[in-house]
């Protein structure tokens, strides 16, 4: 239930204090790289390419804890990948292959998107969001479903120990068993999520949100020589790693 809780943590690393916009460009051009590219030892490439940003930002400890809790999403795209390559190639060698290249797609960008949420504050991203011309609900809309995420991961681990402690067996009998022992989790977490919605509705009515369409900003976001260098750091990496398609012809 910890995968994916990108909780933000204010730092005062140089990976912190660049920009958002240029940490998406970052995380646009090696995501694209993913996509394209299913070589396990290019997809390994791009997973190290966030290494050096987790370790200057000295987010190691949770960083890591994203990529365990995704442990189990790792193992069944594997799992579902080599039964169906091998289904339809009748090959174990390349159905081996193309699940470690899967398995390592996803695990690069877990490690991308990791690297920027845990480095990027809520409140900096919703502002480079509406200075990109992006409309100010969507960027608040975005802004308040990342920041929940980490708040419902929480609870739903405050709710299991509860009914671990009333003697409900989460991890006991076969994969549908083990559904099915879920559901008193779920109920009282959705429940729980209506109400934290409810009360956050309630307090933007109460601050009239959206009576004035004009808005101002405390504050704006301005790109730096940092941001410029980490920006053209980037497309060099990218460019280099998509030279590789073209130089030696790997896909």
């Amino acid at each position: 239930m910890k995968a994916f809780s990108f909780e933000y943590k204010r730092g005062t690393t140089i990976i912190h204090k660049l920009d958002p916009r240029s940490k998406f460009i970052y995380t646009i051009l090696f995501t694209a790289l993913t996509v394209y590219f299913v070589n396990p030892l290019i997809l390994f490439l791009v997973f190290l390419s966030s290494v050096p940003m987790v370790i200057i930002a000295g987010i190691g400890k949770r960083w890591l804890r994203s990529i365990r809790g995704s442990l189990f999403f790792i193992a069944f795209i594997f799992i579902f990948n080599l039964v169906g390559n091998f289904w339809t190639t009748g090959s174990i060698a390349d159905a081996i292959i193309m699940s470690i290249s899967m398995s390592l797609r996803f695990i690069a960008l877990i490690s991308i998107f990791s690297a920027f949420f845990l480095t990027t504050s809520p409140e900096d991203l919703t502002q480079s969001m509406v200075q990109l011309k992006i409309p100010y609900d969507y960027a608040l809309t975005f802004n308040m479903a990342m920041r929940f995420v980490p708040t419902l991961s929480r609870e739903a681990q405050i709710i299991m120990d509860a009914q671990r402690s009333r003697g409900l067996e989460l991890e006991k009998g076969n994969i549908f068993q083990r559904v099915k022992n879920y559901i008193p989790v779920l109920i009282p977490l959705i429940i729980s999520s209506f109400r934290r919605a409810e009360l956050v509705a309630d307090a933007m009515e109460s601050r009239a949100f959206g009576a004035n369409k004009r808005r101002t900003s405390l504050y704006v976001l301005t790109m730096d020589r940092r941001d410029l260098l980490f920006i053209s750091c980037s497309l060099a990496a990218f460019l280099a790693i998509l030279s590789l398609k073209i130089m030696l012809g790997i896909q």
